[in-house]
């Protein structure tokens, strides 16, 4: 009964949950539906370029909504976060590109091309100012692995009909089979830290999500997307250490299920392709992209600090190749069209990025660590620095930061609650159990100090053994 009432006393703060969210700003009714808006901005990221009629882009419709609604709650908030360094390199990147405007070579392509990175640094700014807490965060999260369902589901569509995206290539909602394939690679990481934390219910969901993506990349037959799977499927051995074994269970039962429907759903022309991977990584031309890299480094050399003007890589490279082409690589884009400068802003960005995982929690580090080396493998044969995949995970990343650090740097400096309480419990004990067990006041004080030092000790264990994981 004693044991029974001290772990009753004991606060719930103190049990460990490496993905445990910081408690939730309450919204006002505008507040609400603006993060639904957003919600559903980040939903539809994955099939954004399905067209509305007499609209435009699903993506463009649902974006100038959920600004304005969120621009609204946030005037009604009355204050604005400070924000983080990572912010203002986005920041200094998008005025760069603006800039670029004074010798682009293409004046058009390029007041086409720099709204397009103010609508994305807007949406990045929107989610730092109103989704300041890690659970509205994660629903985040949610709506994109949710949206992916919508390309995934319409690329079997596609596929039963015939309906090619390319030669004996499928893709759904209107998307290019290779930006398909990075978008479904990026999902899978995150769609398995949901599913390990997340209950019953909702844990099958996440498991067709992943076979369902899976699905769509061999589809797809993007080779790149493939080898950006290959490390996205590190997130397993990364996390199996601290899984149980009903997780272990749920995760062999996951891939048993894409095992079995692969073969039955996936055509041989995709295997055939994909077949080709060493092949063209070794001795190939990677599908044309080496002339384009080629022709991209050529005009480097002719405007290596300015660059060509944001957007404008595909007139520039007009005189050097036959059939002219975007980059088919982010950082190479980002250097021909932005320079020098413009390529070590984003490259310092990518820094602040990666460093800002040092003080997060076990899983949420493991999480962005992959979803980083994902992006990073995938963007390697994919023009991605003005795609809202890329800036959604760079926003999410530094607002994860901002929330989950703090949460730790907390926990490391709480008082020993625990002990204390058990101290506490001891002084108002019935008067024959103090005569039995005196308690005075220096005797108070010693286990005081004794309390906080063991509860320092076990926290600096456990971080300790956090930063070794």
């Amino acid at each position: 009964m004693f044991l029974q009432a001290i772990r009753q006393r004991v606060p719930q703060s103190h049990k460990p949950n490496a993905y445990s969210a910081v408690g939730e700003e309450q919204f006002s009714c505008l507040g609400k539906l603006a993060f639904i808006s957003l919600w559903f901005l980040v939903f539809v990221i994955p099939w954004e370029n399905v067209m509305i009629p007499a609209v435009g882009t699903v993506g463009l419709a649902v974006g100038t909504l959920a600004s304005g609604v969120a621009i609204l709650a946030i005037i009604e908030k009355g204050r604005l976060r400070r924000l983080s360094t990572g912010h203002v390199l986005m920041g200094l990147f998008v005025m760069w590109a603006a800039m670029s405007y004074l010798w682009t070579l293409d004046p058009e392509l390029t007041v086409i091309e720099v709204p397009v990175y103010l609508r994305l640094l807007i949406m990045v700014w929107l989610i730092w100012q109103l989704l300041p807490d890690a659970g509205h965060q994660i629903r985040l999260l949610q709506a994109y692995v949710l949206g992916t369902l919508v390309p995934g589901i319409d690329t079997i569509y596609q596929f039963i009909h015939h309906n090619e995206a390319a030669y004996q290539r499928y893709a759904g909602a209107g998307l290019n089979p290779d930006d398909l394939g990075l978008i479904m690679a990026l999902s899978i990481p995150i769609s398995y830290c949901l599913l390990i934390r997340t209950g019953r219910r909702m844990a099958w969901l996440y498991r067709a999500q992943l076979v369902l993506a899976g699905t769509a990349i061999l589809l797809s037959a993007a080779r790149g997307s493939v080898l950006a799977v290959a490390v996205a499927l590190s997130i397993v051995p990364l996390t199996a250490r601290r899984l149980k074994w009903r997780q272990k269970t749920a995760i062999l039962l996951t891939a048993a299920l894409f095992i079995s429907a692969a073969p039955i759903l996936v055509p041989a022309s995709s295997w055939d392709r994909l077949s080709t991977i060493p092949k063209e990584l070794l001795a190939g031309d990677l599908s044309g992209r080496k002339s384009i890299w080629a022709a991209g480094l050529e005009v480097f050399r002719e405007h290596p600090f300015l660059g060509v003007g944001a957007g404008a890589y595909l007139p520039s490279v007009r005189h050097i190749l036959v059939v002219p082409n975007v980059a088919h690589n982010t950082f190479l884009s980002v250097l021909v069209e932005l320079g020098v400068i413009g390529l070590g802003i984003f490259c310092v960005l990518l820094g602040v990025l990666l460093h800002s995982t040092r003080e997060l929690p076990w899983l949420p580090k493991r999480l962005w660590l992959v979803c980083l080396a994902v992006w990073i493998v995938g963007v390697s044969s994919l023009s991605w620095e003005a795609r809202k995949p890329t800036w959604l995970l760079f926003g999410l990343l530094l607002s994860q930061n901002a929330c989950l650090s703090q949460k730790v740097r907390r926990q490391n400096h709480a008082p020993a609650a625990p002990l204390c309480t058990l101290l506490a419990m001891l002084t108002n004990l019935p008067s024959h159990l103090r005569n039995w067990l005196p308690i005075r006041s220096s005797f108070a004080s010693h286990i005081t100090r004794f309390s906080v030092s063991v509860f320092d000790a076990k926290e600096w264990i456990l971080s300790r053994s956090n930063e070794n994981l």
